[in-house]
This record gives C-alpha cells, sequence and structure tokens, in this order.
C-alpha cells in the first residue's frame, strides 16, 4: 500500500564518494572563490583531471552542495586539510547532511549495530534494510533493482572509506575512534543525534 513518503537523497548514485574532489573542492571555497566561480575553474581546467571532462561542472556543484548543506566552516576545513580518516570522516558526515538516504542508513542501521555491539553487518543486513526502506517509501518501492543494487554499493563504500568495514567483502563492522576535531564540530553544529552513526555515544 501507497505511503505517500519519499526518501531523498538517491542521487548518490551518481555522485558517489568524491573525497578527492571534496578535498580540492574545499580548499577553493576556504581561500574565498564562489561555488560557481568552482564549477567554471573545473570546467576550464579540469581540476579533477578526469580522461573526460564531460562530468566536470556536475560534480563541482555536487561538491558546492554538500558544503551547503553541512554549513560548518570546521567540517569543510577538516575535509580540505585533515588528516585522511578525519577527512574521510567529515565527507561522510557531509554525505549525511546532504542526502538523508546516508543519514537515514547511518542512525538506523550502523548506529544501532554500534550500539548493541553487534560488529557483524552482512549481506542479509543491507538487504533487511532496503525492505525496510521499500515497505515506508514509495520512491523505494518503485525502484528498479539496478538502482537498488547501486545504493547498496555507494553505501558499502562509504563504510570501507571511513574505515567500518574492512573492504567491500567484509562481513565485519570495525568499532571506529571518532575524530576529535569530527566530534567537536558536529557538536557544535547541535547535531548530537549524528555521533551514534561514528561509534560515539550521543551527548546528554
Amino acid at each position: 500500500m501507497p505511503t505517500g513518503k519519499k526518501l531523498e537523497g538517491c542521487m548518490i548514485t551518481r555522485e558517489q564518494w568524491l573525497l578527492r574532489e571534496m578535498r580540492i573542492v574545499a580548499n577553493m571555497r576556504l581561500r574565498g572563490m564562489a561555488a560557481e566561480g568552482v564549477v567554471e575553474k573545473a570546467k576550464a581546467e579540469n581540476i579533477f583531471q578526469y580522461r573526460t571532462e564531460r562530468s566536470l561542472g556536475s560534480i563541482a556543484r555536487t561538491c558546492n552542495k554538500r558544503i551547503a548543506a553541512v554549513d560548518s566552516e570546521a567540517i569543510v576545513r577538516i575535509a580540505a586539510n585533515g588528516l585522511p580518516d578525519a577527512a574521510a570522516q567529515a565527507n561522510l558526515y557531509m554525505m549525511m547532511c546532504t542526502y538523508q538516504i546516508v543519514r537515514n542508513f547511518m542512525l538506523t542501521e550502523i548506529a544501532r549495530h554500534y550500539a548493541e555491539l553487534d560488529f557483524s553487518f552482512t549481506k542479509s543486513d543491507m538487504n533487511a534494510y532496503f525492505t525496510r526502506l521499500e515497505a515506508e517509501y514509495d520512491n523505494m518501492a518503485a525502484s528498479p533493482e539496478s538502482t537498488t543494487a547501486k545504493l547498496k554499493q555507494v553505501l558499502k563504500k562509504c563504510l570501507v572509506e571511513c574505515g567500518m568495514l574492512s573492504g567491500p567483502r567484509s562481513e565485519e563492522l570495525i568499532p571506529i575512534c571518532i575524530d576529535s576535531e569530527v566530534k567537536d564540530a558536529i557538536e557544535a553544529k547541535g547535531d548530537f543525534a549524528a555521533l551514534p552513526a561514528f561509534n560515539c555515544r550521543e551527548a546528554i
């Protein structure tokens, strides 16, 4: 039965992880370049060094969108200049702020596993998560299997890149430690609810 609800943020099937690109754009924005200026420079100079230039503008706009969504200069600075683990966590948090599906996944699935000290994350867990989404959100129920498969791949990639899984075939969730600067920046935003996604207890 239709629920009338839609889960936003499923564009990640095209946009994906993009940490290298985020670091480039974040540095440009921190130096004072406007969002549209970044897009124009990306297209004119191939700042991402892609073999083809077709997606340069759209990728630059995606990075700008994440920067706008996170609304935190501290997180942007970590993404731009932080150590690799911290930058990866900052990028994941920006994705959680930009795409409802990433935030939903991290808070209802990964945070639950961490809270319950359940460090297994199997293919069955991922499939069960998407079964719940399909029951709750009309657009997820209507998604073709190819889109669902790609979403699963992108979400797992996020876990791997943040060190929460050792590889794409791993079924063991790694209990990471959130970077202190990332934690401080998230708390400064007042987004305490996001902390359990990084194996960190929500502040009281």
